[in-house]
C-alpha cells in the first residue's frame, strides 16, 4: 500500500515538472512585422522580438547582418535592412539565431543566458543546468553530432502543427513527428532528412 502511495506521489511530481517544462517550451516569438520602403526592408517589431527572446538587440542585429550579407541599422524599435528581404527569410534567420544562441542544446528550453568564460561564450540553461560552448547551426549540422537517417535520438515535442504533426528542434534540425502531443519526450528514429528538416517515427516514449 505504501509503495502504491509512493508511486502516486512520484507521478504527481513528474506531472508538475512536465507542466513547468511545457510552459517554458511555449515561447512564441512574434512573426516579423515587415514593410518595404524602396529597397529597404523594415522590421517594425525588431526590439519586441529581441526582448521576447531575452537577447541584446545589437547581438541579434549583428547575426542577421552576417547571415544576410548586408548592412543593417537599429532605428528606435525597428531594424532597417539595406535591401529587400522576404518575411520567410527573416523568420528563418531568427530561427537559426534561436537554435544557436537561445534554445538549450540539451532540453530545448529558451530559459537560457549567454555567459563569457575566458575567451569562450557559453549557453547556460536555467532549466536543466546544461552549459555548452555556443555553436552556429551550420557548424552543428556539419559536425559528427549531426542527425543521420536510420539513427535514434531523444527529443522533446515543443509544438504541434495544424495537421496534428509534432515538431521538435534537435541539433539545429526541425524534426516532424506524426501523432504526438506537445511536451512529450520521445525516442524517435529518423526516416528522412531534407535540408534542415527531418521526418521521424516514434520508437517509444521516454
Amino acid at each position: 500500500m505504501s509503495d502504491f502511495k509512493y508511486e502516486d506521489l512520484l507521478k504527481k511530481a513528474e506531472s508538475a515538472f512536465s507542466k513547468g517544462d511545457k510552459n517554458k517550451m511555449r515561447l512564441q516569438v512574434p512573426d516579423p512585422d515587415v514593410i518595404y520602403e524602396g529597397r529597404v526592408t523594415i522590421v517594425r517589431n525588431f526590439i519586441d522580438i529581441a526582448d521576447m527572446i531575452n537577447r541584446d538587440p545589437k547581438h541579434v542585429a549583428k547575426f542577421l547582418m552576417k547571415e544576410l550579407g548586408i548592412g543593417v541599422t537599429i532605428d528606435s524599435k525597428r531594424l532597417l535592412i539595406n535591401r529587400k528581404v522576404s518575411i520567410d527569410q527573416i523568420k528563418d534567420k531568427i530561427s537559426q539565431y534561436m537554435d544557436s544562441f537561445v534554445k538549450c542544446y540539451e532540453c530545448q528550453s529558451p530559459d537560457t543566458e549567454i555567459q563569457r568564460v575566458g575567451r569562450v561564450d557559453l549557453l547556460v540553461c536555467k532549466a536543466c543546468g546544461a552549459q555548452h560552448p555556443i555553436r552556429l547551426t551550420r557548424e552543428s549540422k556539419s559536425s559528427e553530432s549531426s542527425l543521420e537517417e536510420g539513427k535514434d535520438y531523444t527529443v522533446t515535442v515543443t509544438e504541434v502543427g495544424k495537421s496534428g504533426e509534432g515538431k521538435a528542434m534537435f541539433r539545429g534540425f526541425r524534426i516532424i513527428i506524426p501523432g504526438v502531443k506537445i511536451g512529450q519526450t520521445l525516442h524517435v528514429r529518423i526516416k528522412k532528412i531534407m535540408h534542415d528538416t527531418a521526418i521521424a517515427e516514434v520508437i517509444k516514449e521516454k
